[in-house]
């Protein structure tokens, strides 16, 4: 008996070293007595399994299981959101900040989350709306961040920037990164942005290669809805989420944005602890190299 009514279980889909490490977690799981369903992507590898289409099948009571790396976890977690659905990740990419459970790690640390012992946690979420000449052309959630490019073109693009109806600044950028704190360990700290714990109601600011140098990445409330305005662009930029769902854009265009009112909720072992996470995903504790 476990602390769950079903697991559901997904893997990185058209991933051939998913395969391997799907089937020892299906009969893992099975060993323990869980009642699994596995993604009906899967079907013909695992006949005796019952399968699901859709993650809105799952419920509060259920846990999905996503295996890959943290793509998959935030594919999972976008589509989930503000359903209290619990989340856990197995990692089979190379950081994992989310995806924390090694698959050779399952045997020591899965059991005890299947009785209920785990730590919960709720992530942030942003909704993006992408408006045009005052009408809504695009719209999205994004787990780690909202991301404004220049797109395929070589030159800067120029961006009005408010927080709360005040004007912040207009720049002239590559791109600018809007952040939550998931998503400070992902491309916004390539960008040069500070690490953000995930417990903090704040959204992280980051400017790619900024024209005026003394921009710098900057910490904001997250309850304050922000609005970018495309002033200046020669060719046509992107907005993307998540750099998953991506929008073309024209001069002129504005992109709304505020917290969502859902969260993601994932699930961790017990002794998880984000900057043992931090230490090892970064190589923080590693001795200095010799000469």
């Amino acid at each position: 008996m476990t602390a769950f009514a079903r697991i559901f279980l997904l893997g990185k889909y058209r991933d051939s070293s998913a395969l391997p490490a799907l089937a020892q977690l299906a009969e893992a799981l099975r060993s323990w007595g869980c009642d699994l369903r596995i993604d009906a992507r899967y079907r013909e590898h695992f006949p005796n399994l019952p399968v699901f289409s859709s993650l809105n099948e799952a419920t509060p009571q259920d846990l999905v299981i996503a295996l890959g790396g943290d793509g998959t976890l935030l594919s999972s977690a976008r589509e989930l959101a503000g359903r209290n659905v619990p989340i856990l990740g197995i990692n089979l990419g190379r950081l994992g900040f989310l995806a924390d459970i090694s698959l050779q790690d399952i045997a020591r640390t899965l059991p005890a989350i299947l009785q209920g012992d785990y730590r919960k946690e709720k992530r942030s979420v942003l909704r993006a709306e992408l408006w045009r000449e005052g009408a809504r052309v695009g719209a999205g959630l994004a787990l780690n961040e909202v991301f404004v490019h220049k797109g395929c073109g070589e030159s800067m693009i120029e961006l009005q920037v408010q927080l709360g109806g005040k004007q912040l600044y207009t720049e002239r950028a590559d791109g600018l990164i809007l952040s939550t704190p998931t998503g400070s360990t992902a491309y916004a700290l390539s960008a040069g942005g500070p690490i953000l714990t995930p417990e903090l109601s704040a959204l992280l600011l980051v400017p790619i290669c900024p024209h005026t140098l003394s921009t710098r990445p900057i910490v904001l409330p997250d309850h304050l809805p922000l609005r970018f305005r495309l002033s200046a662009a020669r060719h046509p930029a992107a907005l993307s989420l998540d750099s998953h769902n991506s929008f073309p854009m024209v001069a002129g265009d504005e992109i709304h944005v505020q917290r969502a009112d859902c969260d993601a909720v994932f699930l961790h072992p017990r002794e998880q602890d984000f900057f043992a996470i931090l230490r090892d995903k970064l190589h923080w504790a590693e001795p200095p190299g010799e000469d």
